[in-house]
């Protein structure tokens, strides 16, 4: 068939018209990718948004505003704030974001960090109130119509129970800059109490991909959406990932022991409850939950794996103890049993009448100052009023035995009143074990904040759970930031006070140990060995060692003991 030259100029133009198109279609694609909104491709983070998704970055403001006419210093105690903020220390943040502030007004950073860490504390004083107050008109006077102006509204709403206002503004909010993850977790935490599960999720997983799993609050709140709408399984498997990477986490572990009790498995829950207590002594839904273990049914008005409560196994184990306790009233490991049996059934005047006849029949029981402290513990808040003459008398008669909460000049450096080879159960019998978390097995951490000194204890015990040695970590958060380390203000300051408790040691001054130049001071004894020492490059850091003796090779040399001082 032959074909005309005006169908052949028919065709020409259409195949000349799509190749046009396809290129035009390249090159707008190619122009809107390049120049077009700013978007985020995700990583690959569990529970995040898909790999490979995009999050469009939005109109966010300049965060680091101002940030670089402060001097480095300021810098750093602005990222130190951030950091403690993160992990959940807003009190702590707080003092650093209001100094820096007041101090540089014109810092985002700094007044953003401020304000959020106001908005997340339980109750306010009428300082804070005005502190907040100031913050919020500043921030929506210098960003008018903003994503800010819109979040700063969304929390105020939030805060005056407003919640619809609030879930709506935070929805503008996320539109606007769907980038920043402050607004996205809020957006998620409100959908969340709207009970819109399905959109909450959409968002946890994206303020999960946006941290890059680093903050718990997604996890958390991840975690809570599942076990609210009944998906248990869901729940347990974000937990299960979660909690290894946050294991302080109260939330998490309240959750872990909820699902533990599901399955039936109270012991377990039991020791979850008391571990967030040991973490958080006045977690108030902590101490709830152990009061309510066993009474707790899943999601839906399901019902637990088992029958046979804590209360129910209690229950038997009293009616069979108590008669065996009545015929042997001087065998006092069954009458320890019995109490411990009140305590899984929740019966806690019980529990503690058992353990108070111990104390007065033998007062070097084992453990017993531990299992009274557990029964008072547990106690619930309602105490009748004819126990309290008696509980304020034996309060002030045990005061002298009772463990120590507090922090004085003669425990400062870890100088804990306990000899060494004492048992963890005779440690602890002196100094709260609420004030400690276990991070390894026979390793027991506490820290404690006082200004402007960040202290952290380890306390050590050997496989025979005997106490061999404390290691102890100073960090002064107002130190210059001088990298040649010329600043031993800190070390001084230690060296002094171990000084006028351990008495005059021996300065080793400046030692090179394989490049890492250690300034240190010793203290040898018979029995006890000290090294108090400071890393140049580091100024800002003391740490210390203080050992059994015994434990220490001999011809040890100094620079062996910079693996202990840099352990922990």
């Amino acid at each position: 068939m032959r074909i005309s030259p005006r169908q052949a100029r028919k065709a020409a133009y259409f195949f000349l018209t799509l190749i046009c198109g396809a290129l035009i279609a390249i090159l707008s694609y190619t122009a809107y990718d390049r120049f077009g909104p700013t978007k985020i491709v995700v990583d690959n983070i569990p529970f995040g948004l898909p790999v490979g998704n995009s999050i469009l970055e939005g109109d966010v403001p300049n965060k680091m505003e101002g940030f670089d006419r402060m001097p480095a210093t300021t810098q750093q105690e602005l990222r130190r704030a951030m950091d403690l903020a993160v992990n959940g220390y807003d009190k702590e943040a707080l003092e650093t974001f209001e100094a820096i502030a007041l101090q540089y007004p014109n810092v985002f950073l700094a007044q953003w960090g401020a304000m959020n860490a106001l908005f997340d504390l339980d109750s306010l004083t009428a300082a804070q109130e005005s502190r907040l107050d100031v913050l919020v008109k500043n921030l929506k006077k210098n960003y008018p119509g903003s994503v800010v102006d819109y979040y700063v509204d969304s929390r105020l709403a939030e805060r005056e129970g407003s919640d619809a206002a609030a879930l709506e503004l935070a929805r503008l909010a996320s539109e606007k800059a769907p980038s920043i993850l402050d607004v996205r977790f809020l957006y998620a935490r409100l959908l969340f109490a709207a009970k819109h599960y399905s959109q909450a999720a959409d968002e946890i997983r994206a303020s999960i991909s946006l941290s890059h799993g680093n903050r718990a609050p997604p996890y958390r709140l991840l975690a809570w959406l599942y076990h609210d709408e009944g998906s248990l399984d869901s729940s347990a498997l974000v937990v299960e990932y979660a909690l290894p990477k946050f294991p302080a986490d109260e939330d998490l572990l309240r959750l872990q022991g909820y699902l533990a009790e599901y399955k039936g498995q109270f012991d377990d829950a039991e020791r979850i409850y008391r571990r967030i207590l040991a973490l958080c002594p006045g977690s108030k839904k902590a101490n709830e939950a152990l009061l309510s273990l066993g009474e707790k049914s899943p999601p839906g008005g399901g019902n637990s794996t088992t029958r046979l409560t804590p209360h129910d196994r209690a229950t038997v184990a009293c009616e069979i103890l108590e008669p065996l306790v009545n015929a042997y009233p001087d065998n006092l490991p069954l009458r320890e049993a019995l109490g411990q049996a009140y305590l899984k059934g929740r019966d806690f005047d019980q529990a503690r009448n058992q353990f108070m006849e111990i104390q007065s029949r033998d007062p070097e029981y084992p453990d017993i100052q531990l299992r009274l402290q557990e029964a008072v513990a547990t106690h619930s808040p309602e105490v009748q009023e004819g126990l309290l003459a008696e509980d304020l008398n034996r309060a002030v008669d045990s005061l002298r035995t009772m463990p120590t909460t507090s922090h004085d000049f003669e425990t400062s450096l870890g100088h804990y009143l306990v000899k060494y080879g004492a048992t963890p159960q005779a440690f602890f019998a002196k100094y709260s074990i609420a004030n400690f978390k276990q991070i390894a097995p026979n390793v027991w951490q506490e820290t404690f904040y006082e200004p402007p000194y960040f202290h952290q204890y380890t306390v050590l015990f050997n496989d025979k759970q005997r106490f061999f040695g404390v290691h102890v970590l100073i960090l002064d958060s107002n130190v210059v930031n001088n990298p040649q380390g010329r600043t031993p203000e800190v070390y001084s300051h230690f060296l002094q006070q171990n000084s006028r408790l351990s008495g005059v040691g021996s300065a080793t001054g400046e030692t090179d140990c394989g490049g890492t130049i250690m300034d240190a001071a010793v203290w040898d004894t018979r029995d006890n060995f000290e090294i108090l020492a400071r890393i140049i490059g580091k100024p800002s850091e003391v740490r210390m060692v203080r050992l059994d003796r015994s434990v220490i090779p001999d011809g040890a040399k100094l620079c062996d003991y910079l693996t202990y001082l840099n352990k922990y």
